[in-house]
């Protein structure tokens, strides 16, 4: 737990001395735009529950049958806070991880479970993902290489 603090609040330093650097991507803007809630908790019995459960299910119907695709997952899972696809960001460019030559299975742990020293002293949180959405993103991630 003291590590994960600790991790915490390097990350919360960096943020802070980016957002202050003259670096367009660290604007407080841009910043904002990456951590925007994505969307809103509706508990059981609420007015907005029965909503989203109608809209949800009328979701339901019409997708097709198919998973959803590994940058789908990249932009729709908070990846973008803190990586890019060619640029790194706080954590490394994609296609700096694909070329690094990790294994989709180690990859997907990482994307799952988080990671500290891979890429320097700034931890990966936790991802809230499932397995298989895990390892679809470590698998879009690898074919960027």
């Amino acid at each position: 737990m003291k590590k994960l603090l600790l991790g915490l609040t390097v990350l919360a330093a960096t943020f802070a001395g980016l957002a202050h650097a003259n670096n367009s991507s660290f604007s407080d803007r841009a910043v904002a735009e990456r951590l925007k809630p994505v969307g809103q908790v509706c508990l059981k019995g609420d007015e907005c529950a029965d909503a989203v459960a109608v809209e949800n299910s009328a979701d339901t119907a019409e997708e097709p049958a198919g998973e959803v695709s590994g940058e789908d997952l990249f932009k729709s899972k908070g990846c973008t806070a803190c990586h890019s696809i060619d640029n790194k960001i706080v954590g490394p460019a994609f296609k700096e991880v694909a070329a690094k030559g990790a294994s989709a299975s180690t990859l997907a742990n990482h994307i799952k479970n988080g990671s500290v020293g891979e890429w320097g002293s700034i931890p990966m949180p936790p991802n809230n993902v499932t397995e298989d959405e895990a390892n679809t993103l470590a698998e879009w991630v690898l074919s960027l290489n």
